[in-house]
């Protein structure tokens, strides 16, 4: 029996399947003409973008830990973690936010998905659908279907979180989950020593976070993407050390290019003050703001660095 849901949103428009470079399904958006994931493997850009990041084996004296979910999606980056946290007997509080519950129903009916997990893990990721999460005796999760500016402040204050994950569509296609007052309500969740990670290494989002007074880390880039500069964004409140549990480090201080990115018009941040605002509005908004601006050019930048 399907779950009957008054939020189930066809905001992402029609999603096709299709199979990623290491055999996982990704899904595309029509709406947003973008995929889920990238062309080399959904479940590998959630180990790698992720799950290494996180860095789990620093958690090793905790007995539990809160994640939060921006934007599930199929579920790739809550299952990879809540497989290794197994594997540590850590239990977990989970929050997840996402607006169109379609693509965990597709995610599920996929037979190489289901195959991808473990039994343990594969119950969970159907309770978030079936019934909006699970309790159990080693951890616990709840989902909240909608906008996710609104359903951000249904998660008490009080909960702050070890880890967010934040994985929406592109700034410049959904700029509403990424706007400077989402960032900076997401940054106050998080805990001392707590991370956000996400794959955005835009430079309007590294500024947002940094105002929201956290330090900004890359991701190094992952094998198959080595013409890249960055895979993504480690934003910690507090330091990060170099791991002494990893011998293959993952990220890096932003390099000089980096910095004098957050200097160009790129930096200018998304702005929806009221939460309110459509992607349009906000958009709009921006390049009013950056044709005014005597930053350096996104171009000029380019030229410098990337010719």
């Amino acid at each position: 029996m399907e779950p009957d849901r008054k939020s189930n949103s066809t905001k992402l428009g029609d999603l096709r399947n299709h199979i990623t470079e290491d055999g996982s399904i990704s899904l595309e958006s029509t709406y947003f003409q973008e995929s889920f994931h990238s062309r080399y493997g959904a479940k590998r850009e959630a180990k790698e973008k992720f799950l290494y990041p996180a860095e789990i084996s620093r958690f090793k004296k905790k007995t539990s830990i809160n994640v939060l979910d921006v934007c599930l999606g199929m579920g790739y980056n809550s299952g990879i973690i809540l497989e290794e946290l197994n594997k540590a007997s850590i239990r977990i509080n989970w929050s997840g936010l996402e607006i169109d519950t379609r693509p965990l129903k597709i995610a599920l009916s996929s037979s190489l998905f289901r195959k991808s997990w473990s039994p343990e893990v594969l119950k969970i990721i159907e309770s978030i659908y079936y019934f909006n999460g699970w309790e159990e005796q080693a951890s616990k999760g709840e989902v909240l279907w909608g906008d996710a500016r609104k359903t951000l402040d249904e998660i008490p204050e009080n909960i702050k979180f070890d880890l967010i994950f934040h994985d929406g569509f592109s700034p410049s296609k959904c700029p509403e989950v990424w706007s400077e007052e989402f960032l900076t309500s997401l940054a106050k969740r998080l805990i001392n020593g707590g991370r956000l990670i996400t794959y955005s290494s835009a430079a309007a989002i590294r500024a947002s976070l940094k105002r929201a007074g956290l330090n900004i880390y890359s991701l190094l880039p992952v094998e198959k993407q080595k013409k890249q500069w960055s895979s993504g964004t480690l934003a910690a409140k507090g330091e990060v050390i170099n791991s002494p549990f990893q011998g293959n480090q993952r990220w890096q201080a932003l390099t000089p290019m980096e910095e004098e990115h957050l200097l160009t018009r790129a930096a200018i941040p998304y702005r929806d003050p009221t939460r309110k605002s459509t992607s349009l509005e906000i958009i709009s908004q921006r390049k009013i703001e950056q044709q005014a601006s005597r930053m350096i050019s996104s171009s000029a930048w380019k030229r410098k660095w990337l010719n």
